[in-house]
């Protein structure tokens, strides 16, 4: 899987791209027909956002949060993601 980050009005240090391969990858295991993955941070004034975009076979999952640090916003937006890809992995699985 090919990951992206893209940072906006801030500078993203090593340690967080890294925490957020790891925790991108993770959402592997709930389904494993990611093409690619796409991370926009965004830490515009106070609120921190983090969008999530992931491309898989034919559709494209989109999770995004809002938090008063990026840790937090990161954690929102994963759990979004992977409820998505959940539902739509056993969506594929019922209609087969």
């Amino acid at each position: 899987m090919e990951i992206q980050i893209t940072s906006r009005h801030t500078k993203a240090s090593q340690d967080l791209q890294d925490t957020i391969a790891a925790e991108v990858s993770k959402l592997e295991k709930f389904y494993d027909k990611i093409t690619s993955c796409h991370v926009i941070l965004d830490a515009e004034n106070l609120d921190k956002k983090v969008e999530i975009t992931i491309h898989v076979q034919g559709h494209q999952v989109v999770g995004e949060a809002r938090a008063d640090n990026l840790g937090k916003a990161i954690d929102d937006a994963v759990a979004k993601v992977e409820k998505q890809l959940k539902k739509l992995n056993a969506k594929e699985k019922s209609h087969k």
